[in-house]
């Protein structure tokens, strides 16, 4: 009997910064709330399911409108089992944080977002991430 194999291709229809930082997440967030104007509030912690029972928990603050949805991600994860040293992005293990912005409005001007963020006192290093080079970017899909 011949065996079939599902592919699945997802769109990854959203942007993706890495953020240097060495501040408690909830610092960022307030610091782009109180500058910037955002809306950003934690939400419940994101978890992830890995093979052979091993499971990550990820901190998350979300800003939400009608037109965008931007997400503050904790690269590393919070409560970790048995010397599982996890990471939601593994190959971006040098950053402490990841921002995902998904935008459908034509007013936003992600050039300048960028600007800002790399403006932060606190935030000493700042990289757009190009989705296409990540191996673990399915871990971005929730």
């Amino acid at each position: 009997m011949s065996k079939s194999k599902l592919e699945v291709h997802y769109d990854f229809d959203f942007t993706l910064f890495a953020l240097n930082a060495n501040v408690k997440p909830h610092k960022i967030a307030w610091f782009l709330n109180t500058k910037e104007g955002y809306n950003f509030n934690r939400i419940e912690e994101l978890n992830i399911e890995f093979n052979r029972s091993k499971r990550i928990n990820i901190i998350q603050y979300l800003h939400e409108d009608d037109y965008s949805k931007f997400r503050i991600l904790k690269n590393r994860a919070e409560m970790v089992e048995d010397a599982f040293d996890a990471f939601l992005l593994p190959e971006m293990k040098q950053f402490d944080y990841l921002l995902m912005l998904e935008n459908e409005s034509s007013n936003f001007n992600e050039n300048v977002f960028f600007n800002k963020i790399r403006e932060i006192p606190f935030v000493q290093f700042a990289i757009k991430v190009d989705l296409n080079t990540l191996k673990s970017r399915d871990n971005l899909i929730f």
